[in-house]
């Protein structure tokens, strides 16, 4: 019998056009199409010290810049097949250098900015680097190793760099730039010329600080009143170091042309293939040591073409903010994610493939909701610790309004909630029929399963009108135009993706993908009602495959019961391992064979997590980690193998059981205790479970333990559960070789686990004995409610 179930999925055949194969071809067929439309945009400097509104590069500007900095490098010497590192947020200067290396063959390798000293150390030395490219407030990074590079250049397109860097007379700088961005006006005038005007008015046009213009240049430094304002946005000046910056590399690629009459030839397009390699990505290195995951180009391309074809669908009718109609809308996107992370330079490819445009947030998540506003964004890629912020936002806000206005909240909440719910049932009873054969139901459902419309309405369900009073204040939260909501990193629970729904009441759904899959995998279609699963693949060439892991309990003959609608059935929902394979799939890991090949199994990759196939919804769901890895809700990864001897370390403990889960932002443990070894030390009696004391002395124990053994603060247990039964092979609790059964533990504790979480991170100075007094409670008053994964009113979400 086999041990491996094919997932199957009614996904489209896609095919990347050969003049959009290579980073390259795809630009610059973009850009010679929509040569005036804005592309990269970044908040505007004001005189008095904030951020205004967005100013932008076009396609044709970004096309040039690209061009001029491939061969300010190859003057510089560098040549097909070099290692160039890159450590710097989300900015112009990272998106022109990505599309300039692979342009000419170099090899980009991002480095992130919380990486230890040591790990950014091994990453440089292991990749080879022979340059890096860095922003000014990222110098201190690299500032240990900077010798090893044959050169290091600045980023130098915004006006607060500038405002340092001449002031420094460290490095050579151009004394002007023959282009800067544009405000919105000037591109608002191109977008009547193609029937997408959408406009919103520049509030700071009066105040903003430009680069003074020189017989038709642009100065590249500024006044130094300009200057003393500017360098605030640093939060101390840097140190500058380097040998080039981002402009006195275009000026030397340049070489005395006219910028807005170049010419690029058609060799220099077609210099890379989507056989290139593209960047080696550098996983984080929970385990031991980061891994270079080697990408070509042809794998990230995979991602950024198939995800706007089958999932970033043009509105329906779209009309702009005067009411009036549009030909279509250009697709905003806000790039916050880390480009370090491949899943953000995917996107971009996705918002090139589209035509639209990126606006840079100013790096902070306290102002990510004002940059997005002032973007107005058309779609928007979430991770949970954003989604979180969003909704804890709301309700603060909602909390600090009169008694009315919150009994008003709740009521148009709930209308819209009960609605909502109607829809989901009605979706849900089609799904079961089309299970059983009712073909004939297809027709009722969203066009993915259906195939009859490739549009989207830009608001999701028509709610009734007069609730629209209470929530379109949150639309405008999101510039009043967002109506695609994309999660990943980790699972979006039911309870907040309807929350979502009912304040912003549009499209979201969730995806899956990793470094070495190019950030693709699964995303669910956009009309789902049923969250925390990645969905399906978006396409037949990329295949998911799911392998027993008969150690662990899990098998692809398991069977569950399926509760949807209102009704139930027991179904084989097979379990195991996920596998993929396609066109986005890594090559292999630099540098290490090895680890290469324990990574495949007959030209599938073996992912590491615990998956589940749901016959019912055709979806699959991520439930468990084979390797111990989970990632926190708030996106960091921890290795709970890793954690769990740390913890047996401790003369407390005999057996342990860490209790890790991606909606949570905290681990906790269930121990079973040493005795023997606490009655030495004071500690006994037969129910330790519930003695505060007991529960306050070992926790504190179990915590200087993880911290003498280099555990950061998020890996170390904050609650912890002492159980009086041993765990035993009889008992279903350990493995015949005497080790703990994960599954099953999870599965008695979890409840417990979840309560005990739900009222720790409720506590205000939350001190070790508070944290006890709430173990015991848990234990002796349990509040199963809380533990659910189903929706709740909107006082549930508090």
């Amino acid at each position: 019998m086999s041990n491996v179930f094919d997932c199957k999925f009614n996904s489209g055949e896609w095919k990347i056009p050969e003049d959009m194969n290579t980073f390259a071809k795809l630009l610059f067929k973009q850009a010679r199409i929509y040569k005036n439309r804005r592309f990269l945009g970044t908040r505007e400097f004001l005189v008095n010290g904030q951020r205004g509104a967005y100013e932008w590069y076009s396609y044709s500007d970004i096309a040039n810049l690209v061009y001029c900095f491939a061969r300010g490098l190859l003057k510089l010497g560098f040549k097909r097949g070099d290692k160039a590192g890159i450590i710097a947020p989300n900015r112009t200067e990272w998106t022109v250098i990505d599309f300039a290396c692979a342009s000419i063959g170099m090899v980009l390798v991002p480095i992130y900015d919380t990486q230890s000293a040591d790990d950014i150390k091994y990453v440089c030395g292991d990749a080879g680097l022979v340059t890096c490219f860095s922003s000014l407030d990222k110098l201190d990074k690299i500032k240990p190793i900077k010798d090893q590079f044959s050169s290091i250049v600045v980023f130098d397109d915004r006006l607060d760099d500038r405002a340092v860097i001449k002031r420094s007379n460290v490095i050579h700088t151009p004394s002007t730039v023959p282009v800067q961005p544009r405000n919105q006006q000037i591109f608002d005038e191109f977008d009547k010329l193609e029937g997408i005007f959408d406009p919103a008015k520049n509030k700071y046009s009066e105040a903003v600080i430009h680069n003074n213009v020189i017989n038709g240049v642009f100065a590249y430094d500024v006044t130094d009143s300009e200057a003393k304002i500017l360098q605030k946005s640093f939060k101390t000046i840097p140190e500058v170091f380097g040998t080039h910056t981002f402009w006195g590399i275009i000026d030397l690629g340049l070489n005395g042309e006219d910028f807005n009459q170049i010419k690029v030839p058609e060799e220099f397009i077609n210099e890379s293939t989507p056989d290139s390699l593209l960047s080696l990505v550098y996983t984080s290195g929970t385990t031991g040591k980061p891994k270079g995951v080697i990408l070509k180009q042809s794998n990230v391309l995979w991602t950024g073409f198939v995800m706007p074809h089958s999932r970033i669908i043009p509105e329906k009718n779209p009309k702009n903010s005067l009411g009036e109609p549009m030909l279509r809308r250009q697709e905003y996107e806000i790039s916050y994610l880390p480009l370090a992370h491949i899943y953000m330079r995917a996107l971009q490819l996705v918002t090139i493939n589209d035509a639209g445009c990126l606006g840079y947030w100013q790096g902070s998540t306290t102002g990510l909701l004002s940059d997005v506003k002032e973007l107005r964004i058309t779609n928007f890629f979430l991770v949970p610790r954003i989604i979180q912020k969003i909704v804890e936002g709301i309700t603060s806000k909602v909390e600090s309004g009169s008694k009315v206005q919150q009994l008003v909240f709740q009521k148009m909440y709930d209308i819209r909630q009960a609605h909502l719910r109607k829809m989901q049932t009605k979706y849900n009873l089609t799904l079961w029929d089309i299970l059983h054969g009712a073909a004939d139901k297809l027709a009722e459902l969203p066009y993915e399963m259906t195939g009859l419309e490739a549009t989207s309405e830009l608001r999701r369900i028509n709610f009734p009108k007069y609730t629209n009073l209470v929530f379109n204040q949150f639309n405008e939260m999101l510039g009043n135009r967002c109506r695609l909501c994309v999660t990943g990193s980790a699972p979006l629970s039911q309870q907040h993706g309807e929350f979502l729904v009912i304040c912003f009441n549009v499209h979201i759904f969730e995806g899956f993908g990793m470094s070495e899959t190019s950030a693709h995998g699964g995303v669910q279609t956009i009309h789902t009602m049923n969250f925390g699963s990645i969905g399906e693949s978006l396409d037949k060439n990329t295949m998911l495959r799911i392998k027993s892991v008969p150690e662990m309990g899990y098998t692809i003959a398991d069977k569950r019961i399926l509760d949807y609608g209102g009704r139930q059935e027991n179904l084989v929902c097979p379990r195991g391992e996920l596998m993929i394979k396609g066109p986005s799939v890594f090559s292999g890991y630099y540098n290490d064979e090895e680890k290469t090949k324990e990574s495949f199994e007959d030209g599938w990759f073996l992912t590491g997590d615990i998956a589940e196939y749901n016959p019912f919804t055709k979806e699959v769901k991520l439930i468990d980690r084979k390797r111990g890895i989970i990632k926190l809700s708030q996106g960091e990864f921890i290795s709970v193998n890793q954690i769990e001897d740390a913890i047996s370390l401790s003369r407390c403990v005999e057996q342990v059981f860490l209790y890790a889960n991606r909606f949570q932002p905290i681990v906790t443990a269930v121990i079973i205790p040493n005795r023997s070894y606490l009655k030495t030390k004071g500690v006994s009696g037969e129910d330790m479970s519930l003695s505060q004391e007991a529960i306050a002395y070992v926790t504190e124990d179990i915590k200087k333990t993880c911290k003498a053994h280099n555990l950061r603060s998020f890996e170390i247990p904050k609650a912890v559960v002492i159980e009086n039964e041993p765990w035993t092979p009889e008992n279903g609790l350990l493995t015949p070789a005497l080790k703990v059964k994960r599954p099953a533990c999870k599965e008695k504790y979890e409840k417990l686990m979840l309560d005990i979480i739900k009222r720790i991170t409720r506590l205000e100075g939350a001190t070790m004995d508070k944290i006890a007094a709430e173990v015991v409670d848990a234990l002796t008053n349990p509040q199963s409610e809380s533990v659910s994964q189903k929706a709740s009113s909107y006082s549930g979400m508090r």
